[in-house]
């Protein structure tokens, strides 16, 4: 994203415009966080934490099974 923001900022012409017009556009979007891309509360956070150790714990299970 560095780069892309150099190359509109050393660019000129309608190259150079659409790049930055790019760049405003994808701030706009982000600038204020989405609340899909907010941190999980924490009973989320507790689930997929959960989920993941129990995956893990079946998959060496499976493994070490007789």
């Amino acid at each position: 994203m560095f780069t892309q923001a150099a190359f509109a900022v050393h660019s000129g012409g309608v190259a150079g415009r659409r790049q930055r017009q790019r760049l405003a556009v994808a701030q706009r979007l982000l600038d204020p966080l989405p609340r899909e891309l907010h941190p999980p509360e924490r009973f989320g956070r507790l689930f997929w934490q959960g989920l993941r150790w129990i995956t893990l714990g079946l998959v060496i299970a499976w493994l070490l099974r007789p």
